[in-house]
């Protein structure tokens, strides 16, 4: 008796209700899954299933033997997946969520080169904030801005991100700029509003090591950090945010970074999967491309 195969077949009846519907769903004979069951009573010497012509039951052995078989066969299918999947080249359907901003300006870019690599991998990307949970979606690969919960998940940190303080051109030239944060409050600015609780972000600043918050009165307040960043490329305001989301305007001069010598660290970016998944060709591929993407200094241009 192959002992992996009875508690497969032990726990296909319990979970379908009866012998010959477990016999169905294995495509084999319901003398074999009554055999099956049978031996692997007798190879533990406890009665597992309380059977009659009508109905069936678990005894609270059958019960105990159920609860680890299903741990231990789902482990082997994990433990089959990786080794197959690590040795395989990178295809299959490759699940992935991350915040839009992130895949407008960086992903999303990249994507051609990504595609040219591994023709065999087929995308899902969704692009949003809400944090999910990988398991219950479905998702093979996350990537973050911030900081990251406590979890099984592996993490990897993509590149590291400033708050800059920035204007457009037009506006300096109008307006002049600041030279401390406290100054702010003298010239137009643009605050981030949280979507949910609908509450201005605190600037972030620091100086000689210590960090400290302070928040300008600005007229103007969005949810939408893209939407903020081009009202500030065209000269409406001094915006904060952060060096990944601004390094685009900042590269090309429609933004030029304000108050240097108070800038602050701000959260990293990172990219999560799950730890069962991590020899998976599919998720190693993207996660090595995403890390060459967002590579400092460089970024898409040294891959093209």
């Amino acid at each position: 008796m192959d002992r992996l195969d009875a508690l497969k077949v032990f726990c296909t009846v319990v979970e379908s209700g009866g012998f010959s519907r477990a016999a169905d769903k294995l495509g084999i004979s319901t003398s074999s899954v009554t055999n099956q069951v049978a031996a692997l009573e007798a190879h533990f010497g406890v009665k597992l299933l309380n059977r009659t012509t009508r109905s069936m039951s678990l005894t609270g052995e059958g019960r105990q033997c159920h609860a680890y078989a299903q741990r231990l066969l789902a482990e082997m299918g994990e433990l089959e997946d990786s080794l197959q999947e690590s040795a395989q080249q990178p295809r299959g359907v490759l699940r992935v969520d991350m915040p839009g901003i992130l895949a407008r300006r960086y992903v999303a870019p990249a994507l051609p080169l990504f595609m040219e690599r591994y023709p065999d991998i087929t995308l899902r990307v969704t692009a949003g904030d809400r944090f999910i949970d990988m398991v219950e979606e479905g998702v093979d690969v996350l990537l973050r801005i911030g900081e990251l919960p406590d979890s099984q998940l592996v993490a990897r940190t993509l590149c590291r991100t400033q708050y800059v303080t920035c204007a457009a051109p037009s506006f300096i030239a109008r307006h002049g700029v600041p030279q401390a944060p406290e100054q702010l409050g003298e010239f137009p600015c643009l605050n981030f509003l949280y979507p949910k609780s609908r509450q201005v972000r605190a600037w972030r600043f620091q100086q000689g090591g210590e960090a400290f918050s302070h928040t300008p009165q600005g007229k103007v307040a969005m949810d939408h950090v893209e939407a903020l960043i081009a009202a500030a490329a065209q000269g409406a305001g001094i915006v904060q945010h952060l060096s990944v989301s601004l390094r685009e305007p900042l590269r090309s001069g429609a933004l030029v970074p304000l108050l240097q010598e108070w800038q602050a660290d701000g959260p990293d970016v990172s990219v999560l999967y799950q730890r069962k998944h991590q020899r998976a060709a599919k998720v190693k591929a993207f996660v090595d491309f995403v890390g060459e993407v967002f590579a400092e200094p460089g970024g898409l241009r040294a891959l093209r």
